[in-house]
């Protein structure tokens, strides 16, 4: 069984290009439209029970990342009285797929010494598989009322974790995850 584990950052959510995958809950008695100051209300480090994203690297441009995406979608940060609370989670879980290899067939030909002996052979393989667990990162950010921290808008998603990054890919896909779970924030915003 070949074991392919990914064990960089949560950053390293790249698997390009794909189509966004965010799942989003809300309360549907909130009207979105009114809340333009936040602040963000985040532990120092964040807390995913894995060694390479518990890690205030991390912490740091995923905070950075909120800061900026709000910022573009027209939000102002407030230390004081802020109309809503951002906070984020982080997740690893382990994964299991396989996939079909196909089948394996081949034909040889032969010939023998001085041209006086010859002969042929095939050979058929059954279909086989490959069995990998890798590890897949999940980030939610979550929209709270300062007052109470009641959760008002949840957005989530998931990708493969990369084996290898840098911190300037890692930065790269913290922001491009961010911005993936802020475009369906508000609700009904149009992409």
């Amino acid at each position: 069984m070949k074991r392919f584990v990914g064990v960089f950052v949560m950053a390293t959510f790249l698997l390009g290009g794909c189509a966004s995958n965010v799942a989003v809950d809300y309360d549907q008695k909130i009207d979105f439209s009114k809340l333009k100051t936040y602040n963000l209300f985040i532990p120092d480090t964040p807390r995913a029970g894995h060694v390479k994203l518990d890690n205030p690297m991390i912490a740091e441009r995923i905070n950075h990342a909120i800061e900026q995406q709000l910022g573009v979608d027209g939000y102002q940060q407030a230390t004081s009285n802020p109309d809503f609370l951002v906070t984020y989670h982080l997740q690893v879980k382990q994964e299991v797929d396989s996939r079909n290899t196909g089948f394996n067939t081949s034909v040889g030909v032969g010939r023998g010494s001085y041209g006086r002996y010859g002969g042929m052979g095939m050979t058929y393989g059954g279909p086989s598989y490959e069995v990998y667990s890798y590890e897949k990162g999940i980030m939610t950010i979550d929209v709270l009322t300062p007052a109470d921290k009641k959760l008002i808008w949840r957005g989530s998603t998931s990708r493969r974790l990369s084996s290898s990054s840098t911190p300037e890919k890692s930065k790269k896909a913290i922001n491009e995850v961010v911005a993936e779970i802020f475009s369906h924030y508000p609700p009904g915003k149009k992409k």
